[in-house]
This record gives C-alpha cells, sequence and structure tokens, in this order.
C-alpha cells in the first residue's frame, strides 16, 4: 500500500506540485463529475424568451431568488442579459444589459451594492469593463453608476474572460476601492494565457502574467488557450474551476481542471453526462441556500457541438447536494461560503 508520505515523496521525485487529493477533495471531484447523480440538472439552457443562457453565471437575490448573468449571439453580435428564476432550471428575462460584450461575471458587495465585469468587443479587439451598480434595482434596471474600460497592458488586441478574486470597498467609495480580478490575454497573438491584475480606486490598473499556472497547464500537454475560470469553496478551501483547451484550434478538447486555491491544477476532471459529452468550457460554481437554509453548489458549464452530443451542446446547469450520500459521510462545512 502507498502512504501518504510515499505520494508526497513520489510526487517531490517527478518535480510535480505537491498536492496530495485528500478525502474532502476526493468527494468534490466525485460530485463535479457526475451531473447523472446531481440534485437537478438542465441542458441547453434557456430562458423564457428562447435566447440560449451561454456562460451563464448566477446569484442568489434572497430565499428561492436566483439571477444569472449570460451572453447570446445573434447576427454575429454578442450581447449580455440578466434573467430571474425561482428554481435554476427556469429562467425569466430580466434586461439586456450591454451589446457587443460576452463572459459575464460579478461580485455582489456587503452594502448590497455589485460589481459587473464581462469582455468588451470592438472589430478586431476586446477588453475588459467594469461596471458598478448601486444596488439589486439599479441591476435589474441596467443604471449603472459608474464603469471602467480596463486598458491592455499584456496583449495589444485581446484581454478577457474576467472573473473575480477580491473586492474591498472602504467607506462604500469607489475612491477607495481595491479589485482584484484573473483574466486571460492573447498571448503573441497566438494563444489566450492567463494573467492577473488590480483596479485601485477604480482608476489605477496594474497587471501581470500567471506564469507559474501557466507553466504548469503546459506541461500537462495543453497546447491550447486557457480562458475563463471561477473561485469556490468547498469544506472551508478555495478552489478554481478552469477551462483548457488541450489542443490549439480544437474546440472538441476544451476540459476542466479543478485547481487548488493559487490556481493550481489539481486534477483534470472527468465529467459524465447522460449522453457522454466530452468537451467542457466556461465553467462557474455558486453556492446557494435552498429554502430550508441548506447550501447547494450550482456548476454551469458551456458544451460546444464539437465533441458533444446534440443533445446536450450548450449550456447545462447541475446543482450539487453535499447532504446526498455518496461513499463518505457528509462534512456540514463542505456548505461553508460562497465565494
Amino acid at each position: 500500500m502507498i502512504t501518504t508520505l510515499g505520494r508526497i515523496l513520489a510526487i517531490a521525485l517527478l518535480g510535480l506540485p505537491t498536492f496530495v487529493v485528500s478525502a474532502g477533495v476526493d468527494r468534490l471531484i466525485r460530485h463535479l463529475e457526475s451531473v447523472s447523480t446531481s440534485e437537478s440538472h438542465a441542458y441547453r439552457l434557456r430562458d423564457d424568451k428562447r435566447r440560449p443562457m451561454d456562460c451563464l453565471k448566477l446569484f442568489q437575490a434572497g430565499d428561492d431568488q436566483y439571477m444569472g448573468l449570460y451572453h447570446t449571439l445573434r447576427k454575429g453580435v454578442f450581447s449580455i442579459h440578466l434573467a430571474h428564476s425561482t428554481d435554476l432550471l427556469h429562467w425569466a428575462h430580466v434586461k439586456s444589459l450591454d451589446a457587443h460584450a460576452s463572459q459575464p461575471t460579478i461580485w455582489q458587495c456587503d452594502n448590497g451594492a455589485y460589481f459587473l465585469a464581462y469582455e468588451k468587443d470592438a472589430p478586431n479587439s476586446c477588453w475588459i469593463r467594469l461596471r458598478y451598480y448601486d444596488d439589486l434595482a439599479n441591476l435589474c434596471d441596467g443604471d449603472f453608476k459608474r464603469q471602467f474600460d480596463i486598458p491592455r497592458t499584456l496583449a495589444p488586441t485581446a484581454e478577457g474572460t474576467p472573473s473575480f478574486e477580491s473586492v474591498r470597498l472602504t467607506e462604500n467609495m469607489l475612491g477607495k476601492s481595491e479589485i482584484r480580478i484573473r483574466f486571460h490575454y492573447y498571448k503573441d497573438a497566438h494563444v489566450d494565457r492567463l494573467a492577473k491584475g488590480t483596479l485601485t480606486n477604480f482608476e489605477s490598473w496594474r497587471a501581470e502574467c500567471s506564469e507559474q499556472i501557466n507553466a504548469e497547464l503546459e506541461k500537462r500537454g495543453s497546447t491550447g488557450n486557457f480562458g475563463d475560470r471561477d473561485k469556490f469553496m468547498w469544506n472551508g478551501k478555495s478552489f478554481y474551476l478552469q477551462e483548457v483547451q488541450h489542443r490549439r484550434g480544437d474546440w472538441s478538447s476544451w476540459r476542466v481542471f479543478l485547481c487548488d486555491d493559487r490556481g493550481m491544477p489539481i486534477k483534470r476532471l472527468s465529467i459524465n453526462t447522460h449522453s457522454e459529452s466530452t468537451a467542457f468550457a466556461n465553467p462557474t460554481a455558486t453556492w446557494v441556500t435552498d429554502s430550508m437554509g441548506r447550501g447547494k453548489l450550482v456548476v454551469t458549464l458551456f458544451l460546444p457541438s464539437e465533441g458533444n452530443s446534440p443533445k446536450e451542446a450548450g449550456e447545462l446547469i447541475y446543482v450539487i447536494d453535499p447532504y446526498r450520500e455518496m461513499k463518505d459521510g457528509y462534512d456540514e462545512s463542505e456548505t461553508e461560503g460562497n465565494r
């Protein structure tokens, strides 16, 4: 039998990160990989206007009140939208928020305000746009208070797929704020690679490449784009879901990695769907609370048409119930946190 110490020594000799998959992480992996055993799920998700809800990022606005941000593509133009749901599977359109825009994500502030970040596009270029909304009502009306277009500093033509790392809003003032995000940049106009940056006081931007993460994903044989990611908590620890394209230009080679609190890969997930789809992108993982006060982890993935069943291609949502019995017992701390 290989002991934990033996595993660590073997990993060290191979020059790989010394992250040992614990029982709690193994349980998380099993939950993430099994759509068929989730509490509920829906493929090819659409709103009540029959719009595809691609790259959905959701958040909870109240008891059994869920909001979702997503993008659609119509006549060659991406647009981002806001929708509302009471059951996570059926969605009513609320507001179109911006055109020539995609990949939305959101941060809920303790004071009830919201930061929205997304990828804004123009011919032959894209960049990250941030908007600040005073409250949910303003968000639903599309009435933002401030807007900031982040200047590209790592690539001349394309930076995008933002995700929030943290937000600090001192005295509820944008002039005393610090917003940390992760994103991708179009390295050498050849492939997307990962980066991170900080916006200070909603006016000063500083960014740097995530060299260690990029190098580790490349060591694992991935030569395509490294793009969208989402941060979440499990058993009191931070993790990321990270999309990685194994082969450049091959949409059927998109996969999702579970990564540690730094973003370093732990395992490429082998996600099992009902029709055996194999390509997955744009992952999100969000904690919500049901009417009984129990935490549920809601996962969304975009399934491209390449490599996937026509019955499943599009947006997938599935709900993980950590109370549901698996092979090991339930740890109540697994539901802690919603970011």
